[in-house]
């Protein structure tokens, strides 16, 4: 049985969209079946610390348990975290097991080897046991993760962001309770990753296109959060068509504008440049700067100078929203 229940408030985002029609309940193991209400908060176990790995024991956790009493043990220790990812049941309509090795009473274990050998049958040595179920009728399935959004959400820092990972037939309902919880406007991206590279029960006959990736919502707690932008390399073809320039020594690069975006508007200086006048993103002093370092080009009299981007000072292209270069799962 809980300790306590750790209280929050499950309110939702004033003004957002609501699926009113849902009775939020919270069901926990063990409280012999009594229906819960959110605002009875979330059940605290005792915990048993089970080892310590590394020199930083205090600065890293992982905590063994359902996803609202961990959140439970955080929020009663003041414990915030910046970072979520999740990657909950699809309501896939599956039972998910795995393949658990018997372990084996001294007494028998001759008996079982030698049956093991002489027959050879993997039933002999292994049972499956199911992991969980993800059987769900879509309402309850829905109230599941509406709490344990609710509870995770109470633990985040002001400036944090969190992961969803769903798939397509479940992924537009969930949407609907991120926008309700975390704010419509703190939404940020949909993620397609590519998951595999095809499905066999697809082709002649078939009645669906191969179903070939997920989704993976993104989504802050509020208008402050932070993101490090990550860089993925230039394919080669990329690398062919757009770099396609070199200097004497080598080095590969490409022509980018100088021109001001906005003109007199955004207050870009005017000014000529190499027989042009126009509106520039740079100050004079700058231009001369990178004119008598060689990095201006003008490809023919009369046209617009352009500046050397270099293919080894480049970090390659900022993530986007489509993940295609995931190993196959």
């Amino acid at each position: 049985m809980p300790i306590k229940y750790v209280p929050f408030i499950p309110e939702p985002v004033e003004g957002q969209a609501v699926l009113g029609n849902f009775n939020r309940i919270l069901k926990y193991k063990g409280s012999d079946d009594v229906h819960m209400t959110l605002q009875r908060g979330m059940p605290l176990y005792e915990m048993e610390k089970q080892e310590t790995v590394g020199e930083n024991a205090d600065g890293n956790m992982i905590i063994r348990g359902e996803c609202v009493s961990a959140c439970a043990y955080l929020k009663e220790n003041g414990i915030q975290a910046d970072l979520v990812y999740i990657d909950p049941p699809f309501a896939s309509g599956a039972d998910y097991a795995k393949k658990v090795y018997i372990r084996r009473n001294p007494k028998v274990a001759e008996t079982i080897a030698r049956a093991e050998q002489e027959l050879n049958v993997d039933e002999l040595k292994a049972f499956e046991e199911k992991m969980y179920g993800d059987v769900w009728d879509k309402e309850k399935y829905l109230n599941w993760m509406y709490e344990n959004l609710m509870a995770i959400k109470s633990i985040m820092s002001p400036t944090a962001s969190i992961y969803i990972e769903l798939d397509s037939h479940i992924g537009h309902y969930v949407k609907i309770l991120l926008d309700e919880i975390f704010g419509e406007n703190n939404f940020i991206n949909e993620i397609i990753w590519k998951r595999t590279f095809s499905h066999s029960d697809v082709g002649q006959g078939a009645k669906h296109l191969g179903r070939l990736h997920d989704v993976i919502f993104y989504y802050s707690n509020s208008e402050e959060y932070t993101l490090n932008t990550v860089y993925t390399p230039y394919s080669e073809e990329y690398i062919k068509n757009f770099y396609k320039y070199t200097d004497s020594d080598g080095r590969r690069y490409r022509l980018v504008s100088m021109l001001g975006p906005g003109g007199a508007a955004k207050g870009n200086p005017r000014y000529e440049v190499m027989g042009v006048t126009r509106y520039w993103a740079f100050s004079k002093e700058s231009m001369d700067k990178m004119i008598e370092k060689g990095q201006v080009v003008q490809t023919k009299p009369g046209a617009v100078p352009q500046r050397k981007r270099y293919l080894d000072e480049s970090e390659g292209v900022p993530l986007q929203d489509l993940w295609m270069d995931i190993p196959a799962v």
